[in-house]
């Protein structure tokens, strides 16, 4: 349970499950008990749990909603939530209709769950942790067992302080199951390091024992008393961003101080997608036991420090090209014998002269193949979209994307039908997954046309940097790529500075044209302006006395980020206080996001507000603080969720964000 946009885990292959179900436990003497909850009460035990409620969580002085993943359940404490049965924990999500009370919290949601944590009642520091359990199946379900560190923690805030993830379940993937920790710097500089492993028997609805061994420099993860998984490499930093070894606090940190735990079913948001017709309306995950025992090994020092890769740690640049692209065989036409093509390089299952490619699939499914009729450009014949952007991804790996660079990633692409992808250059795993270019969104039309995107690298140097194609969640049918081009073209440009009135934000009258930061395609006067939407909503946008109105012809019932109003590469500064104000209307009384945040990695909130619109022009005003310095922050106007089959429409002017006078 994450703050992260996009989490994309490595199978545990076969020859190394072998390896790890021949090792012994970490402990050789029999742990000793020292905190158990049997759930044999006629409730939740007040002295060792308490639940959560709300959707969302108080970040300094910022709400964050839908708790950072964009989840849609409300978490309750009544007992249709949270209840024992048959010595059993039941927590249980409901699909109804919920109103949580005025404040932070305040809304209708479409959705009902329970969560409940240990924190202020019991933490350890080491030990067996062992919890049995069965978890739901239903897409967008998300049980999970997972611990954080007591507050307030020496190490700073999230991930910095640490994050130990024991199970946690994709409803639409049965078979499989993830544990992962999270550490490194403070967010938005945090890392994870994980593994999704098949269950030794069974699946995830039927009963296992999820259990973590937790020693000195050393957490193992067990299924059914068998070892699936292990972790011997982390780090936490003090500086934001981190800034080298020098900076790191000392091994082992920052899983050396106590943890709490947490149980939850959470539904929808980023880690397996929103519900569909598929997901029952209700799903229960049931608690048998959790027991907490000492382990001999936890008396034993941690050793020195393993050598591992930090973001900073220099790794070999694979180099450009003669002409200075990044991407390798950019036009899909490399034969396998080409002195180019090294023996690791990855390959298109199925498609040939594919080297340094890679293909990534979720809940999508994808046919590739070279089109001879199109100059030999791969082409991507998607049969399943899948729920999430990233369901079918077509992705290289391995470009040397330096700090100060200003880049370019241009590429030829259409469709059979007018669609749009995301296309991102960012980090990998051990970067957090985070977006340099930000997460961009690229119209495809039926006509073979360049389409370009600029970004400054404002991160580390990062030289297995990923170029990623994104086509899930966008409509069935083929696309093709070609002539993939990423190259440096100067350098990066410092925060730009205001407007000549002091405005952070440009163009807020909604009347300018620029060729270097066109707008929204197809509407004049929107410069520096862009609008998303989800693909299934009927976006259509138009301007007019300076105002801008987003028409909606099918509403989304349970997600208000399914239409957007965004202005990328706002400059704030760590510390400021900023003032927030615009007017804004709607075609019929409709709640709209606000969003001031960063602009990808874990998309965290900086602003993170709402604003009751009516037919009626208003104005809104909203202050916050900035938690860090970001040269590129976002703005987002969020859409509004409502009845199925509803169309409406919004209208906003007069843009203005200011700091705060001291």
């Amino acid at each position: 349970m994450r703050q992260f946009t996009c989490f994309t885990a490595l199978r545990l292959s076969l020859p190394l499950a072998l390896l790890l179900a021949a090792c012994s436990p970490t402990a050789a003497a029999e742990p000793k008990p020292v905190w158990q909850d049997e759930f044999d009460g006629p409730a939740l035990s007040a002295q060792r749990w308490s639940p959560q409620l709300g959707n969302g969580f108080v970040s300094g002085t910022d709400y964050v909603t839908g708790w950072g993943n964009n989840e849609l359940q409300y978490y309750t404490d009544r007992p249709q939530n949270i209840r024992l049965e048959n010595g059993e924990l039941v927590i249980t999500a409901r699909k109804e209709s919920f109103t949580g009370p005025s404040g932070n919290t305040s809304g209708t949601f479409g959705w009902t769950s329970g969560r409940i944590r240990t924190a202020g009642k019991f933490s350890r520091t080491y030990g067996r942790f062992e919890i049995r359990a069965k978890f739901p199946r239903g897409k967008g379900l998300w049980p999970a067992i997972w611990m954080l560190p007591e507050e307030p923690s020496p190490y700073g805030t999230w991930a910095a302080n640490g994050e130990l993830d024991i199970a946690e379940g994709w409803g639409s993937r049965p078979s499989e199951v993830a544990q992962t920790i999270h550490y490194g710097g403070m967010w938005p500089n945090n890392v994870y390091a994980g593994q999704t492993v098949t269950y030794p028997s069974g699946a995830m609805d039927d009963w296992h024992v999820y259990a973590v061994e937790w020693t000195p420099g050393k957490i193992q993860w067990f299924i059914d008393g068998q070892l699936t998984s292990e972790k011997t490499e982390w780090w936490s930093a003090r500086g934001t961003p981190p800034s080298g070894e020098a900076d790191l606090h000392p091994w082992p940190a920052p899983f050396d101080q106590p943890f709490y735990l947490l149980l939850n079913l959470a539904v929808g948001g980023n880690f397996d997608g929103n519900p569909d017709a598929t997901t029952p309306s209700t799903a229960e995950m049931r608690v048998d036991y959790v027991r907490v025992s000492g382990l001999e090994a936890e008396r034993q020092p941690a050793g020195q420090r393993p050598t591992m890769t930090y973001p900073w740690t220099p790794v070999p640049a694979r180099p450009a090209l003669p002409d200075g692209n990044l991407v390798y065989n950019p036009s899909f036409d490399w034969a396998d014998t080409d002195p180019r093509v090294t023996p690791g390089a990855p390959r298109l299952a199925g498609v040939g002269q594919s080297a340094f490619w890679t293909l990534f699939t979720s809940d999508g499914q994808v046919q590739l193949s070279n089109d001879a009729g199109a100059g030999n450009a791969l082409k991507a014949d998607i049969t399943a979209p899948g729920s999430v952007n990233y369901a079918v991804q077509v992705r290289q790996d391995g470009l040397n994307v330096e700090a100060g660079g200003k880049y370019e990633a241009s590429f030829e692409v259409w469709a059979a039908q007018p669609r749009a992808m995301m296309v991102k250059v960012g980090g990998g795993p051990d970067r957090g997954y985070a977006a340099y270019s930000g997460e961009q969104s690229v119209p495809i039309g039926t006509a073979r046309e360049r389409r370009t995107v600029t970004f400054d690298m404002k991160a580390v140097t990062d030289a297995a940097a990923r170029l990623e194609f994104n086509l899930g969640n966008a409509g069935a049918g083929p696309v093709w790529l070609d002539n993939v081009v990423v190259k440096r073209v100067g350098n990066a440009a410092g925060a730009r500075p205001p407007a000549s009135d002091g405005n952070l934000l440009y163009n807020a009258a909604f009347n300018q044209n620029s060729a270097a930061h066109p707008g929204i395609s197809g509407v004049p006067g929107t410069a520096f302006w862009s609008t998303w939407e989800s693909g299934t909503n009927g976006l259509s946008t138009a301007t007019s006395g300076g105002e801008v109105t987003l028409n909606v012809a099918r509403v989304d019932p349970a997600n208000n980020w399914h239409v957007q109003l965004n202005q990328t590469d706002v400059p704030l500064v760590a510390g400021q206080t900023y003032t927030l104000t615009f007017t804004g209307r709607a075609s019929s009384p409709r709640e709209v996001g606000v969003v001031i945040g960063e602009n990808g990695g874990s998309y965290a909130r900086y602003l993170d507000a709402r604003a009751a619109l009516t037919p009626t022009p208003g104005g809104l005003t909203y202050t916050f603080t900035a938690p860090v310095t970001n040269p590129a922050a976002q703005l987002q106007v969020l859409g509004a969720v409502g009845q199925p089959g509803e169309s409406y429409s919004l209208s906003f002017r007069d843009f203005r964000l200011v700091p705060t006078p001291k």
